[in-house]
């Protein structure tokens, strides 16, 4: 910058900062004229001395602005130095210099442990010897390694080197939104997709409790493929009790509260310094969407116009309320708004419209209500009733095809039936709950749903309508037909026909049928134009179409050839999502989560190409199975069930693995019991509810469930296996034996129970039995093709020998599970775990390493298994490095009483990071902590079940008793243990050293 436009930029700065900060806007726009580049650097140079004033003083201030001005240090020497650039801290190799401010500088990095980029962020020297500065950059560190999500930038580290902190991050490759806006404003479409993201990031900060408190477009930053990552949370709170608290921090060196923030983007209660909630930061949101769709900041105590969207300018006038309770009080209510937005508008923007056509829109508004007020009496009285209401069920029928060409058989009711169930008005009786009844009819469950058998059902599951389709050929044309009656009276309430001029305009046609029939049985325009993506956009192949319809058939039928039905729909169309997806949650059902990945990423891809509920079916599946992200996962399907009130899907859904698994168990009975309501012949949502009871240890509610499910002829492993466990933990032989008698004649159980068995042999020290069952579940796991379950299996027996002291036999196991079931998160964690208790730290250090690669969301990887690898890895070293194992664990303590997928999956691995935790206490020689950590697993038998561990528990709880110098509950668990092995094997190594220290107690 020269010096004649450096001084005019100067001159500038100092008369914006002798005025009040609302009027800077309005006198920079005067004074920089058309000059944006002008306003823009003046713009930057007053942010510098936010937060110089804000964390350095006043002598910082000409600091900072030199350094965002671009200007040479004393030393000639860029401001902010490189002389780190090729220099190794760690193992972090400095490669370049990637930008600074007035808190520091930010570096790009190569990780040469893990061969990554990295991004390394070191607080300035002038700042290094600053106390809240340091504080503020640490809490930084602190508050956004404790979030997983993909819109949250990932914090790996923290060090220091030459007493100057640093934080390693994630290596972002983009530009800021600051800088995206230097461009111009962004279309809506961008506008909204980083909007969504952001009020993501937000919802994920804020249900754990931590308030950002500084949003603004420099701190969101755009990376590759428009992917948004939220940055700088140095400015993060914690949420605190209910006591209220001015929202100020005193600077080091002073005795002024200054505001925490960026002036330009503060609610109006934090400007004012007053205690703030999560709500300030939905106001910034609300401006940083201003600003994308206007390119510039809002006005100062205008009303704000969105010409180009009234839809959006009511999103950011609710963000901008002054009175935040009048703002949406959850960031995730933000999101589903512009989510509804996005998918109103479809692929193109909306015309724009003249602020003066907005206006005279406003006024026929106003001027309209009157005129509605008077006549709106009539409308009601003179209406024709709704033939349904929203309380209404339908039961799809069978087409009746006569033109001959069996394409058609099956397939235009699968269609139709797409078609409808993305109506939030109208709710189909479920296939499932239709199975159930065809057998109280004296009728097979697979029989033909013509249109008098479907009207019993109707009456027979209290529905109020029959839906019957009919097509024909005419010519080289095709005439379809659908008739709505009632299935009480048999009166018709719609009817229509439509001709199809050629085989392939037949799908169209019937997408447009269909959405006549949603507006002539009582649903709204609104929801029909909102919800009424045309079949052909989920396939035009009627080909594909026909074999998704044969396998949706055989799915519910529990037959074997759904999957390479869904396979052969894919085969014939690539771009058909559902079908993706479908084989994705085919593999996953059955244990094969590597084999259902692609698939799962490709429906994901192809979302857009699928109505609101199949896009949140496809959105589930793809956060559960593919990137593991559970809490994104719960938000979904949140969603879904807002959107789709009358749909039990995501109710059952998320009491499963999205509740299940992170031991969130209270909440997942809730939702099955709205399933139930819903539909009372879902039958994972019953087996949901048994499990979850199990695990609250509610064991005669469990079984309650179970015989509910049973009275209404519903079935399922699930069930089963919740069966076997209450007799296990009641001690019911006789019970056991007969489920474990049944459960062998089933394929779907029959690997299962072995496993189970062979886990329950091994807890009681019976190795060699335990080995024979273990061998027995994996030759009928590989015998079915579903070899990363066989990996599972064998995984738990390396666990196995791994606590029992058989290293060498652990290692085998664990190589033989990785050779089966290699690429499946669970395989993996599990084969990591035994190798490390095993001795094997380099092969379980790189499971670990490729866990943490591959699986960067994945909340049971992040959160559970990394941590408990990570503190086994301290524990192993020649001088085991307690603190550092017991500090890995803190990230695990919310999840501490979780399963885990593994947990929830293999019917092992809970209660593992409690569990090494007490070793990490043992080994810092603090038998209090240890004890208390050994003991939480023995009073969760219920979530424990039949793991080995239990047992080790025991063993380490008597070790810890020891250690304290209890001598008397010392021998106490020792009996108890000993008890539990009277039948073991007597070469257990462990075994041995038990019995050995026992007769050592005086």
């Amino acid at each position: 910058m020269d010096n004649e436009r450096w001084n005019h930029v100067d001159q500038l700065l100092q008369s914006a900062l002798d005025i009040p900060a609302v009027e800077r806007d309005a006198y920079l726009r005067n004074a920089c004229g058309a000059d944006q580049r002008l306003e823009d650097e003046v713009r930057s140079l007053l942010a510098a001395h936010d937060r110089a004033d804000r964390f350095l003083g006043a002598p910082a201030i000409d600091l900072a602005a030199r350094e965002l001005a671009g200007e040479r240090s004393d030393d000639g020497s860029q401001a902010g130095g490189d002389l780190l650039i090729g220099q190794t801290l760690s193992h972090y190799r400095i490669v370049e210099k990637l930008g600074g401010g007035g808190m520091g500088v930010v570096y790009k990095a190569e990780d040469t442990r893990l061969r990554r980029s990295v991004a390394l962020k070191f607080v300035s020297e002038e700042l290094s010897r600053d106390p809240e500065a340091l504080s503020r950059f640490a809490r930084e560190a602190q508050t956004a390694s404790a979030l997983n999500h993909t819109n949250i930038c990932t914090i790996y580290d923290i060090g220091e080197q030459d007493q100057r902190s640093f934080i390693v991050m994630e290596y972002l490759e983009g530009t800021t939104l600051q800088d995206r806006l230097a461009a111009g404003a962004l279309s809506l479409n961008t506008l909204l997709d980083v909007g969504i993201q952001i009020a993501d990031a937000l919802d994920a900060a804020h249900s754990t409790g931590i308030i950002h408190r500084d949003i603004k477009p420099a701190n969101i930053f755009i990376a590759l493929r428009d992917r948004v990552k939220v940055l700088d949370f140095g400015l993060a709170k914690m949420r605190a009790s209910t006591t209220p608290q001015a929202d100020v921090t005193t600077i080091a060196g002073t005795r002024q509260g200054v505001v925490m923030g960026t002036a330009a983007y503060m609610a109006p209660e934090q400007a004012r310094g007053e205690a703030v909630d999560h709500r300030a930061d939905i106001w910034s949101v609300g401006l940083v969407l201003y600003e994308m769709v206007k390119g510039t900041r809002p006005p100062q105590a205008v009303r704000l116009r969105v010409e180009e969207s009234p839809e959006l300018e009511s999103v950011i006038s609710k963000c901008l309320e002054t009175e935040r309770e009048l703002r949406y009080q959850h960031a995730a209510d933000l999101r589903t708004d512009l989510e509804r937005l996005r998918r109103g508008q479809g692929a193109t923007v909306a015309p724009h419209a003249t602020p003066g056509r907005l206006r005279a829109r406003w006024l026929s508004i106003g001027a309209a209500a009157v005129v509605v007020t008077a006549v709106v009496a009539g409308v009601i009285y003179n209406r024709r009733p709704a033939p349904l209401t929203d309380k209404d069920t339908i039961v799809l029928a069978e087409f009746t095809n006569t033109t001959g060409d069996p394409v058609y058989d099956d397939t235009l009711r699968q269609g139709l039936a797409v078609q409808l169930q993305q109506s939030p008005f109208l709710s189909l009786v479920s296939d499932e709950r239709i199975r159930r009844t065809l057998p109280l009819m004296d009728q097979p469950p697979d029989a033909r749903l013509t249109h008098d058998v479907a009207r019993v059902v109707c009456v027979r599951t209290g529905g109020a309508a029959v839906l019957h389709g009919s097509i024909a050929a005419l010519g080289s044309q095709y005439v379809l037909g659908l008739r709505a009656t009632n299935c009480a009276t048999g009166d018709i309430l719609a009817d229509e026909q439509a001709q199809a001029s050629r085989k392939e305009d037949v799908l169209s046609t019937l997408s447009q049928m269909a959405t006549r029939f949603r507006t002539r049985v009582g649903e709204s325009l609104a929801t029909v134009e909102r919800y009424s993506t045309p079949l052909e956009a989920t396939t035009p192949s009627i080909e594909a179409l026909q074999a998704y319809s044969a396998g949706m058939k055989a799915a519910f039928s529990g037959s074997v050839r759904a999957l390479p039905l869904f396979q052969r729909a894919v085969a014939i169309d690539p771009d058909f999502a559902l079908a993706h997806a479908n084989v994705g949650f085919r593999y996953s059902g059955v244990g094969e989560s590597a084999l259902g990945r692609q698939s799962l990423l490709k429906a994901y891809q192809l979302r857009n190409r699928a109505s609101d509920a199949e896009r949140f079916f496809i959105e589930t599946l793809y956060d559960r199975d593919f990137t593991g992200n559970l809490e994104r996962e719960r938000r979904t399907l949140e969603t879904w069930a807002e959107s789709y009130p009358r749909d039990a899907s995501p109710h059952t859904l998320i009491a499963g693995l999205a509740l299940s698994s992170i031991g969130q168990h209270e909440l997942a009975i809730a939702e099955t019991e709205k399933a139930t309501a819903l539909d009372p012949d879902r039958t994972p949502a019953y087996a949901n509810r048994a499990f979850n009871q199990l695990l609250l240890n509610r064991l005669d509610d469990a079984l309650l469930t179970v015989r509910l499910a049973a009275d209404r002829k519903l079935e399922s492993a699930q069930l089963v296996l919740t069966q076997y466990f209450v007799a296990f933990l009641t001690g019911n032989e006789k019970e056991l034996k007969r489920t474990v008698t049944g459960a062998r004649k089933s394929p779907a159980t029959e690997d299962t129970i072995s496993h189970i068995e062979a886990l329950a042999l091994a807890r009681s020290g019976q190795l060699q039995d335990a080995r024979r069952m273990a061998a027995l579940a994996v030759q009928i796991a590989q015998k079915s093709g579903r070899l990363e379950r066989a990996g599972l299996f064998e995984a738990a027996t390396a666990t196995w020998e791994a606590f029992y002291g058989n290293a060498a036999t652990a290692r085998q196991s664990a190589t033989r599970a990785l050779e089966l079931g290699r690429g499946g998160r669970e395989v993996d964690y599990a084969a990591a775990f035994a190798l490390a208790l095993a001795g094997d730290l380099p092969q379980s250090r790189a499971l670990a390493q490729g866990l943490a690669r591959e699986f960067p969301e994945d909340t049971s990887v992040q959160f559970m298994y990394l941590p408990t690898l990570r503190a086994l890895f301290s524990l192993s070293t020649p001088t085991p490095d307690a603190p550092a194992a017991i500090q890995a664990l803190q990230t695990a303590s919310r999840y501490d009483l979780a399963l885990g997928r593994v947990g929830f999956v293999g019917r092992f691995g809970g209660l593992y990071p409690i569990y090494v935790r007490g070793l990490a206490y043992l080994a810092a020689r603090q038998p209090a902590e240890a004890s208390a950590e050994f003991q939480r697993i023995l009073d969760h038998r219920s979530i424990v079940l039949v793991d080995p561990m239990d047992a080790m528990a025991r063993l380490q709880l008597a070790r810890a008793l020891v250690l304290s110098g209890d001598t008397v509950k010392a021998k106490s668990a020792y009996n108890d243990l000993l008890t539990l092995w009277k039948n073991a094997d007597p070469d257990v190594p462990v075994l041995r050293e038990a019995r050995a220290e026992y007769a050592r107690l005086p």
